[in-house]
């Protein structure tokens, strides 16, 4: 069998017979003179040969068991070279049955820390120090009351006396390495450590006790006591052979942790009293103020230990784990310290739109790694104007010192920073901000009203959005019923946009004319393509139904709330300055700003665009045309600013600019009279 349970049980049976005989007192009888030794040399070889088997046989923990079955060979060998007269083997301490004997020293300390070794992972420095502490202790008391008759008894040469003195103090070091083995543990060895560290300190308490009680002028206790040390190498023959369970978690936190040092601190304490009794040892009392000394390390190091643990608790109970970021807790107490302060403080909330679809797309890992990547911009963004925090979810937030002219522009770069784009998704976040304490004077009055701001701007956001949607599906319906109109509306929409920005308007309000510009003719879509495309000259009935295309586009782009501003655009695109326009017939400032830009653009675009009922004008043309006209039925104003835009586009695009200027150096500001031809 693997495990060899017949030469164990036969191992068993051995050493239970010697126990026997030795406990009944029959060892003087049945094992006359030295025969003892024969027997106890011939069990240790037995369980070294095993040992040594179970290192061959079974992987795992080979060089520990080899080491163990090294030193019971050796001690074994020893016994039994006890036996031999002492012109074979020598005497005295240098004798090669002494020598072997105590070779099983060595090996057993190798052993033991080769198995502390497997057990333990990490390296606590309570542990150790515990262990330290605890092999001090036990070494003072030894010395406080084994050695001094050990070493009283002790005659003969210097050879002879170290002779002596080597059991007893190779017994003393294999007993505190035990105790400092189980102390690394946190007295959580396992069964098979704890019965090998058993087996060895029985091996080293029975051999310093039968010293001890020798030298104090008793009779030997070795033929009564000896079977002892044969019982220790059976457990550590099964300890080899009986399989390795999982082992627990070595916990240094582990409240019984506290037990052993209280212990040991106590032992030394009560050793130093007994020193106000009777004379103690000044190595004893060495020993026992160095293990005092250690606990008190040990204890300075587990107070800084728990502070670090109280620092680090309080810090992870306050951060984000995902993002690094502080966490709810951080932020209220921020702006509890910003209500406080002097200083004045944005505060300002995020809820990532799109954010939920990339998730279902990509999967809640992707999610995460896009949470933390939007984090860390976050925070490196706002470093040096303020704090970046994470509510939870996909919600983040910022603190900003912030001055009103910064404040925008600091949004936008926070904004910016929280948004992502790739191929089948866009994640931008919506916010909404509270100056405190300006604005709000408590944490839920500033909580509740950025956050009315927040799904103020989510609204909108989406509501633009939507719009965005109709927009694109009205374009392309367009450009499927008229292709030739494309061109057009995107030429259009290029000229109102700059015109726009050079009249200073602002961004949304930019946005919308841009809008409107590319819409302005939604309407024809209801105009039959036989009246649009008729070459010759429209008829009364024919001019006031493409004159409807307004009012139409209106009604179209009502029907979407984002678009509803744009439609009002639309309307009024064809109205005239002097008030001869349609549908309504507005003059002058009635006329909303983005329709009189998109008035302008259109007409240039006309006059510079074939069309069926005419050919195309030059630019140069155009361009007088538009000042001809200014005043009358175009906004002064507005045509000014286009040829202004005008210019600066020829001047990038036209290689002869000296004469592309001068057309813009005439006196178009006159008024002159009307156009005669109204643009469809």
């Amino acid at each position: 069998m693997p495990n060899m349970p017949a030469a164990r049980i036969v191992l068993g049976f051995a050493v239970a017979a010697y126990a026997t005989l030795s406990v009944i007192g029959g060892t003087a009888t049945v094992l006359r003179g030295s025969s003892h030794h024969l027997v106890s040399g011939g069990i240790l070889i037995f369980a070294g040969v095993l040992c040594a088997l179970r290192a061959a046989r079974v992987p795992g923990q080979r060089p520990t068991w080899l080491v163990v079955a090294c030193g019971i060979l050796f001690w074994g060998v020893g016994e039994i070279l006890f036996t031999l007269p002492t012109r074979a083997v020598g005497s005295g301490p240098l004798s090669i049955a002494n020598l072997l004997s105590l070779a099983f020293y060595p090996t057993a300390f190798v052993a033991l820390f080769m198995m502390l070794r497997e057990r333990v992972q990490g390296l606590f420095t309570t542990l150790w120090l515990d262990g330290l502490a605890g092999a001090l202790s036990a070494c003072a008391l030894v010395t406080a009351f084994v050695f001094p008759p050990v070493l009283a008894n002790a005659r003969g040469s210097t050879i002879s006396v170290i002779g002596d003195l080597s059991y007893p103090l190779a017994d003393l070091l294999l007993f505190a390495s035990g105790l400092f083995a189980l102390a690394m543990t946190g007295w959580r060895p396992g069964r098979r450590f704890a019965a090998a560290i058993g087996a060895f300190s029985l091996i080293a308490f029975t051999d310093a006790f039968s010293l001890w009680w020798a030298a104090t002028g008793h009779p030997s206790i070795e033929l009564r006591f000896g079977w002892l040390w044969t019982a220790a190498a059976l457990i550590l023959v099964e300890v080899a052979w009986r399989p390795a369970p999982s082992q627990g978690e070595i916990n240094s936190m582990s409240l019984r942790l506290l037990a052993f040092p209280v212990t040991v601190s106590l032992t030394a304490l009560g050793l130093l009293l007994s020193g106000l009794v009777h004379e103690l040892d000044i190595a004893g009392y060495e020993l026992a103020v160095s293990a005092l000394v250690l606990l008190v390390v040990r204890l300075a190091l587990t107070v800084l230990e728990n502070l670090q643990i109280a620092d680090n608790s309080k810090r992870e109970a306050l951060t984000d784990a995902l993002t690094g970021l502080g966490n709810r807790r951080k932020l209220m107490l921020d702006v509890e310290e910003a209500l406080t302060s002097d200083q004045t403080t944005v505060l300002v909330l995020f809820d990532l739109d799109g954010f939920k679809g990339y998730n279902d797309s990509f999967g809640h890992p992707a999610g995460d790694s896009l949470l933390s990547r939007l984090g860390i911009s976050l925070r490196e963004t706002v470093k040096g104007q303020g704090t970046a925090y994470r509510l939870g979810g996909d919600e983040f937030c910022v603190l900003l010192r912030s001055t009103s002219a910064q404040l925008e522009e600091q949004i936008a770069s926070a904004v910016e920073a929280l948004s992502e784009k790739g191929q089948g998704f866009v994640v931008a976040p919506s916010h909404g901000s509270v100056v405190v304490p300006t604005e709000a004077s408590d944490i839920s009055a500033a909580f509740q009203l950025a956050d009315q701001r927040l799904y103020r701007h989510k609204g909108s956001r989406r509501r633009t959005r939507d719009g965005e949607l109709v927009r694109d599906a009205l374009i392309q319906a367009l450009r499927e019923r008229r292709p030739d109109l494309g061109e057009h509306l995107g030429g259009v929409a290029r000229l109102a946009h700059g015109v726009a920005r050079r009249l200073g308007m602002p961004q949304s309000e930019v946005e919308e004319v841009t809008k409107a510009a590319e819409l302005h003719d939604i309407g024809k879509m209801a105009v039959p393509d036989a009246i649009l495309e008729k070459p010759a000259a429209l008829e009364a009935g024919e001019v006031e139904l493409i004159r409807q295309h307004t009012v139409i586009g209106e009604r179209i782009l009502a029907v979407s709330p984002a678009l509803r501003r744009v439609g009002q655009l639309v309307r009024h695109s064809h109205e005239r300055y002097d008030g001869d326009g349609y549908p309504d017939g507005l003059a002058g400032d009635e006329i909303p700003l983005g329709a009189r830009i998109i008035a302008v653009c259109d007409a240039f675009d006309a006059m510079t665009t074939d069309r069926p009922y005419k050919s195309s004008i030059p630019v140069s043309d155009a361009l007088a045309e538009l000042r001809r006209c200014a005043g009358d039925q175009f906004d002064p104003i507005v045509v000014h600013a286009f040829c202004a835009e005008a210019e600066a586009l020829l001047d990038t695009v036209t290689p002869e600019k000296e004469a592309a200027s001068a057309v813009f150096e005439e006196d178009w500001t006159l008024t002159l009279p009307d156009v005669a031809r109204e643009q469809a």
